[in-house]
């Protein structure tokens, strides 16, 4: 699980919900995503918020969420596609999809064509999800939903052979004879596991092509993040897998007014330093002018690095 700075791609997280998607637009965003030269566009997903909702949010101390159940969110996979035919190049992603609630053959043959609209550019960022009220509303089970995505997976994977073995897949019984083209440009779509705990880091082993750990907005020491590494390359050796096949990325919330700084380009340095390959930024988009202001800014980090973004 190792990255020289030469392989790091740093992307941003499109802020495809709010008052950014009413007062800007997703357009405009990603043109100045694209000028800003950066690798990568990622999105979020959410289909439903809940009012007060009793499930706590696992990345913040208080467990608040921060978005009211109000919030205007642009469904992740039709954001996606509307993102690929305005851009080339560029890295598109999930950061992360909750797959145990959504459909994992439609989710299959989204994925495929969307990989084919983008060239080949698909990046599937999975979690578990967290939010209880959301399962519900879309009426899957939140309770077994750890064992339903690696399930899920198993049943992507073969979707995207194009010719899926017949048979059951936790939960789902796939019949005979089923055919699910066309298949993603390169045969599959990487799949990134995200989340930092045993159980997701065990899951990163067992099924990911990498691992999309989060860093709080507290942070993410380099202590802790070293020793989330290598329990991934334990849980890989655990299985007989190669633990340099396992792709490191990071999704990371700075405050804005780090972006630029000798701090901030020191923080991304030790990530890089500890194997991670792939880093994406949540970006506040308070106006278009700030939203590019802060794009030249976190791309000042990036070049202050050596590499390429």
């Amino acid at each position: 699980m190792t990255a020289g700075a030469s392989g790091l791609v740093v992307g941003v997280q499109l802020a495809h919900y709010g008052a950014p998607l009413e007062e800007i637009g997703i357009d405009a965003m990603v043109d100045e995503i694209v000028a800003s030269g950066l690798g990568g566009i990622w999105v979020s997903d959410h289909v439903v918020l809940v009012e007060d909702s009793a499930s706590s949010y696992p990345y913040e101390p208080e467990g608040s969420y921060g978005f009211p159940a109000g919030t205007p969110w642009l469904e992740a996979f039709i954001t996606l596609a509307a993102v690929a035919v305005r851009t080339e190049g560029l890295e598109l992603g999930t950061s992360v999809c909750v797959l145990p609630q959504r459909d994992p053959v439609l989710l299959a043959k989204q994925c495929a064509s969307l990989d084919q609209i983008s060239g080949g550019r698909l990046r599937l960022g999975v979690g578990t999800g967290w939010l209880r009220e959301e399962f519900a509303a879309l009426g899957a089970p939140f309770a077994g939903r750890g064992a339903r995505a690696d399930a899920w997976l198993r049943l992507l994977r073969a979707c995207w052979s194009g010719a899926p073995e017949a048979g059951e897949y936790g939960e789902r019984t796939l019949p005979a004879g089923v055919r699910c083209e066309p298949r993603p440009v390169h045969g599959q779509v990487p799949v990134l596991v995200g989340g930092n705990s045993p159980a997701a880091l065990a899951r990163v082993a067992r099924a990911g092509d990498g691992w999309l750990g989060a860093v709080p907005r507290a942070g993410l020491p380099l202590a802790d993040l070293t020793r989330m590494v290598a329990t991934i390359g334990r849980e890989c050796e655990s299985v007989g897998r190669d633990p340099d096949e396992v792709e490191l990325s990071l999704r990371l919330a700075p405050r804005m007014s780090e972006l630029g700084t000798d701090a901030f380009t020191e923080l991304l340095a030790s990530y890089v330093g500890a194997g991670v390959r792939r880093i994406t930024i949540d970006l506040a988009w308070h106006s278009l002018e700030a939203g590019r202001e802060r794009l030249g800014r976190l791309a000042a980090s990036v070049a202050a690095l050596g590499v390429s973004a």
